[in-house]
């Protein structure tokens, strides 16, 4: 409107010009009239300057300027009444009069809406102009003292509803605007989560897809293994046989190791547990395990590893670590692994350096899809299965670090991963022993006693052979009542071995801690074949060590052994000792040999 302004008071003018041009001199009526409408050109141009900026920065401000402006146009008008009524005729004076009277009220629609504006306006055109009119007509003086301030206060309670009005459609509009964001958001998260779903359907084809062929293979394998083995075979065919199916279940157990690994990320259930650990002694702890692996093929494994802290999950590290440094080993012919820790700012970087055949650039965002091998189409088993990598970025997208690959054919890969959570450096041992004594772990477990527990008298009868290979004493119970028979009769294990799921109403995890409750602290290896349930969430918050089947005897070897090396001792808190007493033993010594120490006291006191 105000933009709009100088046009429609070149028309004002206009008409008092046709009122009063018999009686008012020009020049006179010229200087008004380029003043007035000065005054219009410039509120207009405010006008226009605060449309371009949408939305001002002190609108109290802009308010008073406006309020000012309304004040100086409508004072330049009511100046007009002072200069020409007194010498003009009653006619002129009485239609300059209706003019100037309805000039306020148009001026209404000008004012924003403000009260303050359009009070501005009138007062300063009326005032002046009802005081000419009093001296004027001195009859009048006091009814032009009071009409104007009353026409002026209508005017104001008229700007005032039209600003209840306008600020009421504005609050309308601002909701209106709200629920179209939120319907537009809402469209977009439907429209994200339907592709989502269309790409984790996909995924799921191709992995259905993959490990159908992948699994077949090695099952047909077996299938005719089984007929050799059943046909009687000679023992250089048997010993054959034997590493042949080895070969084969490792593969399997790899496999489907990878797909639990997948169920468990794409399910959402693991958390990252925030602990701090030494990334340094985690990598380093996976070059040992792996270097007997790397030296089978003739690779030399570098490793060059700067302390640093970090606060994170040390198990998602590790995990990251073995399978980015297990994908170089088999893509890497001859040569060698260099695998460094390196602080960049705020970040502990990875990264893993291989001479292999290269990965070309076209194909580095396929790698870490499910299932994808280079030079692999006839799916060879001892390539992998083509998890590792989609591990691998799954897990760096839940601790929020990135992982990177630079590679060309012929120039090898590295794989760089940026953890963050970088705390400090931490000092490293001065000397790194890349030969674990085996033997000396292996001894470890000779007369051990161990409890497995679990449901499926195929899967007692192969532990109770192994763990007996390994020089343990067992004992096996298929059920958590059968279980309580034998802690009451043979009392605690150095670790007990349970299945998760039992076939009862209580579940593996939540009896290992009723029974370290009744007969003290042992260690518990909690057993394994499912990915999401309530009994594996409950193990993993008290803290049991899982192994998800099917576990390789390596593996299972390196728990028990970790376990029984670390096992708790008769001290310190206060446990349930099933006679309804609670003690604290003061002298810190081996659970087992606590156990054996109580039933010889028991022993002597009985006889004699």
């Amino acid at each position: 409107m105000l933009k709009r302004m100088p046009i429609i008071q070149c028309f004002l003018l206009l008409g008092f010009w046709l009122i009063i041009s018999s009686s008012a001199a020009g020049t006179r009526f010229i200087a008004w009239a380029a003043l007035s409408l000065t005054v219009e050109c410039v509120r207009a141009y405010y006008g226009a300057q605060a449309l371009k900026l949408k939305r001002l920065a002190d609108a109290r401000h802009a308010h008073l300027v406006f309020v000012a402006l309304a004040a100086l146009a409508g004072g330049t008008i009511g100046v007009g009444a002072i200069l020409f009524l007194p010498g003009s005729s009653v006619v002129e004076r009485a239609t300059f009069g209706f003019v100037l009277t309805g000039i306020p009220a148009a001026g209404v629609a000008v004012s924003q809406s403000s009260k303050y504006i359009i009070g501005s306006y009138a007062l300063s055109i009326l005032v002046p102009a009802g005081h000419i009119w009093g001296v004027i007509y001195p009859d009048q003086a006091a009814a032009m003292g009071i009409l104007p301030l009353l026409y002026s206060g209508v005017l104001m309670l008229v700007a005032a509803d039209g600003e209840k009005l306008v600020l009421r459609s504005i609050i309308i509009r601002h909701e209106r605007d709200r629920v179209v964001k939120d319907l537009e958001q809402r469209n977009a998260d439907v429209r994200d989560a339907m592709a989502k779903a269309e790409q984790s359907a996909q995924a799921r084809a191709r992995v259905l897809a993959a490990a159908s062929h992948d699994l077949r293979q090695p099952l047909q394998a077996l299938s005719v293994y089984s007929a050799i083995l059943a046909a009687n075979p000679t023992p250089e065919t048997l010993r054959e046989v034997g590493r042949d199916i080895d070969q084969i279940v490792r593969s399997l157990g790899s496999l489907l190791g990878g797909l639990l690994d997948l169920s468990r990320l794409s399910s959402g259930y693991y958390v990252p547990d925030k602990k701090i650990f030494a990334l340094d002694e985690v990598v380093d702890g996976i070059c040992r395990e792996m270097k007997s692996l790397a030296s089978t093929k003739g690779l030399a494994l570098i490793r060059t590893l700067a302390p640093m802290r970090l606060r994170g999950d040390a198990v998602a590290a590790g995990r990251i670590t073995r399978n980015l440094l297990d994908n170089a080993i088999k893509y890497t012919d001859a040569g060698e692994l260099r695998i460094e820790t390196a602080i960049e700012g705020e970040l502990a970087v990875l990264s893993i350096t291989d001479s292999g055949r290269g990965i070309p650039q076209s194909e580095h965002n396929k790698i870490f899809e499910e299932f994808y091998q280079l030079d692999n189409p006839g799916r060879d088993r001892t390539r992998g299965v083509g998890l590792g990598l989609t591990i691998v970025q799954r897990l760096c997208a839940l601790l929020e670090a990135k992982v990177t690959v630079d590679s060309a054919p012929g120039r090898g890969a590295r794989f760089s991963v940026a953890f963050p959570g970088l705390i400090n450096h931490s000092p490293s041992a001065d000397s790194i022993d890349d030969s674990p004594d085996a033997a000396r772990s292996s001894a470890a477990l000779v007369g051990k006693r161990v409890y497995v527990v679990d449901d499926e008298i195929d899967i007692r009868k192969s532990m109770c052979a192994l763990l007996e290979m390994w020089g343990m004493t067992v004992w096996t119970a298929a059920s958590p009542a059968e279980a309580n028979v034998l802690f009451n009769d043979c009392g605690r294990p150095d670790v007990l071995i349970a299945d998760l799921r039992l076939g009862s109403g209580e579940h593996g995890a939540a009896m290992a801690e009723r029974l370290r409750h009744a007969f003290g602290p042992f260690p518990v290896l909690i057993i394994t074949g499912e990915t999401v349930s309530d009994a594996l969430r409950q193990a993993n918050e008290d803290g049991y060590v899982v192994l998800q089947k099917p576990i390789a005897p390596e593996a299972l070897h390196e728990a028990i052994n970790a376990a029984v090396t670390r096992a708790p001792t008769v001290c310190g808190p206060r446990w349930n000792t099933g006679a309804g007493v609670s003690t604290s033993f003061e002298n810190c010594i081996p659970t087992s040999q606590a156990r054996l120490g109580s039933a010889a006291a028991l022993g002597e006191r009985s006889t004699g």
